[in-house]
């Protein structure tokens, strides 16, 4: 089973477009914090959302939004500009949940 579950606040505006099919996706990345026996630690779990999940998102989230993001972990393999291949990991959000409310959220 590939399940996860991340709650923190959103790190910055989603980065909404649209495919050439006309399909729409949504980048976003979680900031969660949590602690360790030494230090607080924070870290920035990249996510996207698709079709009518990526609207919703892109239309309503703002950074400092806390969110509840449940997906699966999906691992992409890019080439960069060197041509040098790299792996990076994000969570495909099957359902995102607002954890505040708008006002809160904009206060910040």
């Amino acid at each position: 089973m590939n399940k996860v579950i991340i709650t923190g606040q959103l790190a910055q505006d989603p980065d909404m477009r649209h495919m050439p099919s006309g399909k729409a996706v949504c980048s976003f990345a979680v900031m969660v914090h949590y602690r360790t026996r030494v230090r607080e630690e924070m870290e920035y779990i990249e996510c996207v959302a698709w079709d009518t999940l990526a609207e919703t998102i892109g239309g309503q989230l703002a950074p400092g939004r806390k969110v509840a993001v449940e997906g699966r972990l999906h691992v992409r393999q890019l080439e960069d500009e060197n041509g040098k291949k790299c792996k990076v990991m994000e969570v495909v959000a099957r359902d995102v949940e607002f954890m505040d409310n708008v006002k809160a959220a904009s206060s910040r």
